[in-house]
């Protein structure tokens, strides 16, 4: 285990992950951390000795650590790190919630919750050369943005750099995932500027000491174990490793592997990363080809092929968020459709392309007769045929939307090994949205996810359009009742009905 010293002469002992985080918060070049992962990976423990290393190697600076709960600032950071460091207490202020490190050249540590934060940001706050955010995942990505904006100083020793600590879940999955895991950045962000630490309870040595110190190990000789053997040491010979491993599939890959993919309330739970996407996928040119097209200020494409067993590939996507008109959309999908000799495909796109734009922006056509327009000019007749899409339900008491998402679960849906739908790893959009989305608690019948927030499911739309032009029902069960037990079984439910209604 690698030590540092402070000021107070107190030993911070560094366990490899935190060792590793440290590294990268303190010599690497991005400026906006993550350390996510599992629950027990060590995370808030780190987050302190990282916040007390900074001020003490450069005095006179200022750091911010934010939870949502008041509590949990206290259970989590204030009482260990006093528990750790007695010599500290006497120098926290209570009522304004500031540590003022002693022999640290005037540097402090102010801890703030999601309370009193609404207040703060009305003020504007002063910079911190860190900011801490411990579970983030509890924060919106407006309120993670407003914090990178206070994450100044006026020291220029040091670089300030922000630290979001994170398990998988609850309203800040989306941004978590997206710019820590999947790496996809939007607008002004800077790939540069986002690291990332990945951590798992077996990383903790701590919650296996009572069986290494019964075996004579010490913690060092769980940390020369490989990755697999302090796996498996973890969730065998501790009790919270044991009790993470015994929890229902979605939340143990959430809680004991970290898995960004799974979570608990994920809509589209049957999806997983190792099984339904293909790495380097190649398009077969004998198999039929179908796209989805869902038009807006976001434009997607989603290309879909379908073998002769029914099985579906999501092969090709088209993802324009940057262009202005109809027009220039148009051609930079048949750049697309000319580059990969997809000739006279069939698209089917959404009825917002029959709407006449002539009031809100001044288009005398609609934006579907400027893009068949676009596509004769560029590809003759190899043009693609736009197909609008059909929104009648296949099932009237449940509606389009439900039916649609009915049959996307049951295509993934995996059996033997085996699932009836794929997606290539070109299609990071899509993916993205298929494990983003969350159950809408106030749908009646649970086929319904939240369509709120600033990622709306374009990528998702493209393809539901493709998917049902070529869908194919799973064959209802053979009822092999005999005519007089479905007699008496449809009485029964008959009588079962009117009972309840009185």
């Amino acid at each position: 285990m690698k030590k540092e010293e402070h000021a107070l002469n107190i030993k911070i002992d560094f366990q490899p992950v935190q060792a590793e985080l440290y590294d990268v918060y303190e010599f690497g070049t991005a400026t906006r951390i993550g350390l996510g992962g599992s629950r027990g990976g060590t995370k808030s423990h780190t987050a302190d000795s990282v916040m007390l290393m900074r001020r003490y190697k450069y005095p006179g600076t200022s750091g911010l650590f934010i939870m949502k709960v008041y509590q949990d600032m206290f259970d989590i950071h204030i009482n260990p790190m006093f528990e750790q460091y007695p010599g500290l207490e006497q120098h926290f202020n209570k009522q304004f919630m500031i540590l003022k490190l002693p022999n640290s050249g005037g540097s402090f540590v102010r801890f703030l919750s999601g309370d009193t934060l609404m207040e703060f940001r009305k003020r504007k706050g002063r910079g911190f050369a860190d900011v801490m955010v411990d579970q983030s995942e509890l924060f919106t990505q407006d309120e993670i943005e407003f914090l990178y904006t206070i994450n100044r100083s006026v020291h220029k020793d040091i670089t300030p750099k922000t630290l979001l600590c994170f398990n998988p879940g609850n309203i800040g999955h989306t941004y978590n995932k997206r710019v820590f895991y999947d790496k996809i950045y939007q607008e002004n962000e800077d790939p540069k500027d986002f690291g990332f630490v990945q951590t798992f309870g077996w990383d903790n040595a701590y919650w296996c000491q009572k069986s290494l110190n019964a075996e004579g190990k010490s913690l060092d000789d769980f940390h020369k174990m490989s990755g697999e053997d302090r796996f498996q040491y973890f969730i065998t010979k501790s009790e919270y490793g044991k009790n993470l491993n015994q929890l229902p599939d979605s939340k143990r890959k959430a809680e004991l592997l970290g898995d960004m993919d799974i979570f608990e309330g994920m809509f589209f739970s049957d999806f997983r990363r190792k099984h339904h996407v293909i790495e380097n996928y190649e398009r077969k040119k004998e198999f039929n080809s179908v796209a989805g097209l869902d038009y807006g200020n976001t434009t997607v494409l989603e290309v879909l092929q379908c073998d002769y067993e029914g099985t579906v590939v999501t092969c090709g996507e088209v993802y324009l968020a940057d262009f202005e008109t109809p027009a220039e959309r148009a051609n930079a999908i048949a750049d697309y459709l000319l580059s990969n000799e997809l000739y006279k495909l069939e698209i089917i796109y959404d009825t917002d392309m029959e709407i006449s734009q002539i009031s809100n922006v001044g288009y005398d056509k609609t934006p579907i007769a400027i893009f068949r327009e676009v596509f004769k000019q560029r590809m003759g007749d190899k043009a693609p045929s736009m197909v609008l899409v059909n929104k009648t339900s296949l099932d009237k008491k449940k509606g389009y939307r439900a039916v649609v998402n009915e049959a996307v679960k049951e295509y993934l849906h995996i059996n033997q090994d085996k699932s009836k739908i794929y997606f290539s790893s070109e299609c990071k959009f899509l993916i993205r949205e298929l494990t983003e989305m969350i159950y809408d608690p106030l749908n009646p019948d649970g086929m319904d996810f939240l369509n709120t927030g600033p990622n709306k499911p374009h990528a998702y739309d493209a393809f539901k359009y493709a998917l049902m032009s070529i869908y194919q029902p799973r064959k209802p069960k053979e009822d092999t009742r005999p005519i007089w037990r479905k007699k008496l079984d449809k009485k029964r439910e008959l009588k079962k009905k009117s009972i309840m209604a009185k």
